[in-house]
């Protein structure tokens, strides 16, 4: 069916999500309507039972649509079912969550260029060294703000090299759970081959990581957390960290399904306008999921947060230029669109 749903999927075929696990699929049930498909089978109820981040991937697919939307001059109404993910312990049956709607636009729709939308990208390289400008700043922070969030961050080097040790021992926290880890090598992906034939996942190419070295990395943990081995990890890790001139965070109403769904709207709008300016940036994901790194970041920055309150920390990333990415593989597009 050529309609302008397809167009749409194309962009919201480029959604982000964590581990690149790809959770979404746009089903077109006529040319207005269309429904957003949850398969929980890619899901992650493991590190994220209540679906937390799957929510806020949820945000990001349907912004992404109403973008696209607005590009072809369209409006996008939604209505969405905030419903618990794996209910009963089930992973494997697909779940509507939410309907959509093309209605024609009254006149052109001002909004975000689509374009960025295959422009942005996670990049994982060192970065150049620099801050963000404050012009830049200042944007993100109007574009936060007028959706009820807060976005702040810090360019002093004392700050930055804290930081990027904190993720560093929420990594190594994350490789000794073993529930976890056992969850994330589902999703890890060793080699070129292996990439092209899954279309999705972590790949060690993206990581900036030797494929035997990853493998090792997190199917033998014992041995890459002895003491002097240990070190040599950091030394890597922190050799990828080069060059960060700015960390960032954001912070806002983190409570509810809807608060979840919400600040995925908030996370790729201004990842977006960061793509517009050409930086970069990547989420420190383990800082936000690790309880015990979260509380520590939070007394380190002073921040007047509750774990689930309604000036939560959601978010935590670094910001910066680099070298042009390494792209983690898609699915086909094909498997993006359902029909009927």
């Amino acid at each position: 069916m050529d309609t302008p749903w397809r167009s749409i999927a194309r962009h919201a075929a480029a959604c982000p999500s964590p581990h690149n696990t790809q959770p979404f699929r746009l089903r077109i049930r006529s040319e207005t309507e269309a429904e957003v498909v949850f398969l929980p089978r890619r899901g992650l109820w493991v590190a994220d039972p209540h679906g937390r981040f799957t929510w806020l991937t949820a945000g990001i697919f349907v912004e992404l649509c109403t973008i696209a939307a607005h590009g072809l001059g369209f409006e996008l109404e939604q209505r969405t079912d905030f419903v618990p993910m794996y209910r009963d312990g089930d992973t494997e049956t697909p779940q509507v969550i939410a309907r959509l709607t093309l209605r024609p636009a009254d006149g052109a729709v001002a909004d975000l260029d689509p374009a960025l939308i295959l422009a942005r990208h996670t990049s994982r390289l060192p970065y150049d060294g620099h801050p963000i400008p404050e012009a830049l700043l200042a944007e993100m922070q109007a574009e936060a703000a007028r959706t009820g969030h807060r976005f702040e961050a810090r360019n002093d080097g004392e700050a930055i090299r804290w930081v990027v040790e904190l993720n560093r021992q929420a990594l190594f926290h994350d490789m000794l759970n073993a529930p976890i880890r056992r969850e994330l090598v589902r999703w890890l992906r060793f080699g070129t081959r292996e990439e092209d034939i899954t279309g999705d996942g972590l790949s060690a190419r993206c990581l900036g990581f030797s494929a035997p070295l990853l493998r090792s990395f997190f199917t033998r943990p014992g041995f890459w957390t002895l003491p002097g081995i240990r070190s040599l990890v950091g030394a890597l890790y922190r050799r990828s960290m080069k060059g960060v001139g700015t960390v960032g965070w954001l912070r806002g109403p983190y409570v509810t399904m809807e608060d979840w769904f919400r600040a995925g709207t908030t996370m790729i709008r201004l990842w977006l306008i960061v793509a517009r300016h050409g930086y970069h940036w990547q989420p420190y994901g383990s800082v936000i999921t690790s309880d015990e790194a979260r509380t520590n970041m939070i007394r380190y920055f002073d921040m007047p947060d509750e774990k689930g309150g309604a000036d939560a920390v959601w978010l935590l990333l670094r910001l910066g230029k680099s070298a042009p990415p390494p792209i983690s593989r898609r699915l086909p597009f094909e498997d993006i669109v359902l029909c009927g």
